[in-house]
């Protein structure tokens, strides 16, 4: 009896222990399914716990009393969400650009997607997780819910986001799986709009993801014309016809790899027209993101809250994307006049955030800066490299007394005791951007900051909102700030950057902050561009002026009639006699006096107008091809544009 009782006991305890422990798992699992919650009510958005984001809403909430707030108290350690977007998998986050701070110390350089990508640094990921960085106006749209909704949601906003891309017309034309173009009699602004319609998704939505996606339109995932090659060198034309606006499924080490898996998903969907990759991409989601727990930019990126598990079911690898994309809706509602509508925001936050918000990586170890250095270095000649180490590869030099363009400013020493700075330089046959060292090991300078190049003074305003930019170009660069539309400013430097092709200027805003804009998205202040008038031709061949005799490129001694040559070469420079008379030649446009005008030639003009080369006499005629007895950015322009085939040159 008493062995009895102790296999009872034994038993009793044995079943209070299973008790004890299921009820700690099932309560674990209640306390695991209900941690991640979404409420409207700010009161548990203590200081304490969660700084700064219940202040940052109530700033919105007051300039804009009918947006809502939803806070999704997502229950996750700060550091560990950072760690999983991360170091967990390498290349979940993505970032475009060459500066180390933002980079991955593990992964460095190495080339992600297409090959323009790099994973991201830890401090670049928190800096954009850190949703207390976007609470403002510009890019609260990130957080916007992505449902539809009829009543703030129209196709004059689609309209607007689509203006100026490949998709603003008013017919869709394509090419079908037989490679013959056919017509939609839609716009491509009806056509999100019956998507955004039919798959309960924000037209805004959509249209600024296929502007992200596809940029200039251009690419083989869109033109429905991608032919290639297979192992036996036969092309292939099984992918034409075929489209995927919204890039699913579009993976791959290279563009090749991206394109043809993004098509042949494409072809297996039947999305044989651009119509059905938009409907079918909008049907896709909803069903994959927005109705699993994905229902705003920022979450489609972050995966915090889903019920498909956590980190790894994102839409995009881009870290920026939701705020790119966040940024064109807002400019959408703001031009319609809509943003005191009512709009509804998804705001995660986590335990264990930092008490003060996650600053950008170039804040701590590069300053973004816009000034020009010269090269003051004891050797001949320093070296650009493509990365901001000695080991880095060299892309090319800068002649000792250079003027360079300095965009990033390096705070911190590296490992190899120099500081290496991010500059730009105009070799006159194309730009380099790359990182020389400031300074040498023993403290010696390599770079030396001089004054502002200021070659003109014009007050112009923007003509659309617009990036303002550290340097010229979209890679490489860093976006200072986002100016709207009708801003004005003072472009102080005109001798452009031709970069993506566009010509980029210097400006300065009121504020003395200097950077660059694309040329194409300034316009004058208060009046219309001047038509250009048809040069008046002149009635000789030639004109003399004091000393010389001045000519256009093109011309030749032997078209002058009774004119000799002394020498060979019909350049700026040489001698000619005409009439019994010396003159030392002029032709316009040759500067440096070897019969032609190439790049050597506005060169020559740009260094002449920064004070670092002096010219004689004809060299400055030879400059002035606007003929306003004046050497100005102006006469560079139009020998750049002659060189190009855009402009003439003449008497």
């Amino acid at each position: 009896m008493g062995k009895n009782k102790k296999i009872v006991c034994s038993i009793l305890i044995i079943t209070i222990l299973i008790y004890y422990i299921l009820g700690i798992v099932i309560n674990n699992k209640i306390y695991a399914a209900t941690v991640r919650k979404r409420e409207t009510n700010l009161d548990n958005l203590t200081q304490s716990n969660y700084p700064g984001v219940a202040s940052l809403i109530n700033e919105l909430k007051k300039s804009h009393p009918n947006w809502t707030f939803t806070i999704l108290y997502t229950g996750l350690d700060w550091s560990t969400v950072i760690y999983n977007e991360t170091e967990a998998l390498h290349g979940r986050s993505l970032v475009q650009t060459s500066s180390l701070p933002w980079l991955c110390g593990t992964c460095g350089l190495k080339a992600y997607d297409n090959g323009t990508w790099h994973c991201a640094s830890k401090s670049t990921v928190a800096y954009y997780m850190d949703v207390r960085n976007w609470l403002n106006e510009s890019y609260i749209f990130a957080f916007e819910t992505l449902s539809y909704d009829a009543s703030t949601q129209t196709i004059d906003g689609v309209k607007r986001i689509l203006k100026g891309t490949f998709m603003d017309r008013d017919t869709v034309t394509y090419i079908d799986t037989a490679g013959n173009t056919q017509t939609i009699n839609k716009s491509y602004a009806q056509i999100i709009m019956e998507a955004a319609q039919e798959a309960g998704v924000s037209p805004y939505h959509l249209a600024s993801r296929v502007k992200q996606e596809q940029g200039d339109g251009t690419s083989g995932l869109v033109n429905g014309n991608y032919k290639y090659t297979d192992d036996s060198g036969n092309t292939c034309t099984d992918l034409v016809g075929y489209y995927n606006y919204f890039n699913i499924r579009a993976t791959g080490g290279d563009s090749a790899a991206i394109i043809k898996n993004g098509l042949t998903y494409a072809k297996k969907e039947s999305w044989t027209t651009p119509e059905l990759a938009i409907k079918g991409g909008a049907a896709f989601l909803a069903s994959d993101y927005i109705k699993n727990y994905q229902d705003c930019l920022y979450l489609e990126k972050y995966q915090v809250d889903s019920a498909g598990g956590l980190y790894s079911h994102q839409y995009m690898q881009n870290v920026s994307a939701p705020y790119s994309e966040g940024y064109s809706t807002y400019v959408a509602y703001r031009d319609l006049g809509m943003l005191d509508c009512s709009f509804n925001f998804i705001i995660p936050v986590y335990e264990n955030m930092p008490q003060t918000i996650s600053p950008m990586p170039n804040a701590v170890t590069m300053d973004i800066v816009t000034e020009n250095v010269k090269v003051t270095t004891s050797y001949s000649a320093l070296k650009i490299r493509q990365s901001a180490s000695s080991a880095g590869s060299i892309i090319g030099s800068a002649d000792k007394g250079t003027i360079l363009l300095r965009i990033e400013k390096a705070v911190a020493m590296s490992d190899d005791g120099r500081y290496w700075d991010k500059v730009v330089y105009d070799t006159g046959t194309g730009i380099i951007v790359g990182y020389s060292a400031r300074t040498d090991t023993d403290g010696s300078q390599y770079l030396t900051p001089v004054s502002d190049i200021v070659t003109v003074n014009e007050e112009m305003q923007t003509s659309t909102d617009v990036n303002l930019r550290n340097g010229p170009g979209t890679t490489g660069t860093t976006i200072k700030q986002t100016l709207s539309s009708g801003m004005k400013l003072t472009v102080i430097d005109k001798m452009s950057y031709k970069v993506n092709n566009y010509c980029w200027y210097r400006v300065k805003l009121s504020d003395g902050t200097q950077g660059y804009i694309a040329s194409e998205y300034l316009k004058e202040i208060g009046s219309e561009p001047s038509t250009p008038t048809e040069p008046t031709e002149p009635t000789e061949n030639y004109k003399i002026e004091g000393n010389n005799l001045i000519i256009a490129p093109g011309t030749k001694i032997t078209d002058i009639e009774g004119a000799t040559l002394t020498g060979s070469v019909c350049g700026t420079g040489a001698t000619v006699t005409l009439n019994n008379n010396t003159y030392t030649l002029v032709v316009l446009g040759d500067v440096s006096g070897d019969g032609e005008v190439k790049s050597k030639d506005y060169m020559m003009i740009k260094n002449y107008i920064m004070g670092t080369l002096s010219l004689n006499e004809a060299q400055k005629k030879a400059a002035d091809v606007s003929k306003d007895n004046e050497i100005k950015s102006k006469d560079y322009m139009i020998i750049k544009n002659y060189i190009m085939g855009t402009a003439s040159i003449t008497l």
